[in-house]
């Protein structure tokens, strides 16, 4: 199964980070998906070359560090990321059931140049040992459109890509801000969904998406 070389070296920045830290006895608060995708678009009328290391500050997210680190990866250091930081939140979809859920953050001393959340979708069984999943990319857009984000395609086909696997990109904007890209990329792991949502501020991202159904 092809994957984007930069979905795997996304995955090279937990190395480099500290494990999460322990966190207060207090339960976590919760925040939807839509608002931390919200909180990584640039503002309308704003023209920037990278968000600031701050933005996303005002939300509940644990952080694995007090700032962001460097990355000693080099062929992320190649593509222009230098620094990187990591972290989850107990993230909410529509009526779901609060889900922890990781967050990376992507960039340089200038700011941020990237976004990736990364989610399970829990296997469930029924009656008679019909399954299904707790959650599907169909239904996190759907939450996602019904909390006010808009979805324009750009990339790949919905009726095409596969039901286990697939590559979507699209321009999500929201209400006050400027529509960017957005990276869907899911597939299949020992009968667990993996989905995982990444802001492309950058048209060399979009470029390298590869759509599985060709």
């Amino acid at each position: 199964m092809r994957r984007l070389r930069m979905n795997v070296a996304f995955a090279a920045l937990a190395l480099g980070l500290t494990a999460l830290p322990a966190q207060q006895r207090t339960p976590p608060a919760k925040v939807k998906v839509s608002a931390v995708l919200t909180a990584f678009l640039v503002d309308s009328g704003i023209r920037t070359t990278a968000l600031p290391w701050t933005t996303g500050s005002a939300l509940p997210i644990r952080w694995a560090t007090a700032a962001p680190v460097a990355v000693a990866d080099a062929r992320l250091i190649k593509a222009g990321t230098t620094q990187a930081r990591e972290g989850r939140f107990l993230g909410t979809l529509g009526d779901s059931v609060a889900l922890w859920m990781q967050i990376t953050l992507r960039g340089s001393a200038v700011g941020l140049t990237g976004m990736s959340i990364a989610l399970d979708s829990m296997e469930i069984t029924g009656p008679r040992g019909k399954g299904g999943f707790f959650l599907t990319r169909e239904m996190i857009e759907q939450a996602l459109k019904n909390d006010g984000l808009a979805f324009q395609p750009l990339k790949c086909n919905r009726e095409t890509e596969g039901a286990s696997y697939g590559n979507l990109v699209d321009a999500v904007k929201a209400p006050g801000k400027t529509a960017s890209g957005l990276w869907w990329e899911w597939h299949l792991e020992s009968q667990n969904l993996k989905v995982s949502l990444s802001m492309l501020y950058r048209k060399a991202e979009m470029a390298q998406v590869e759509c599985y159904s060709g």
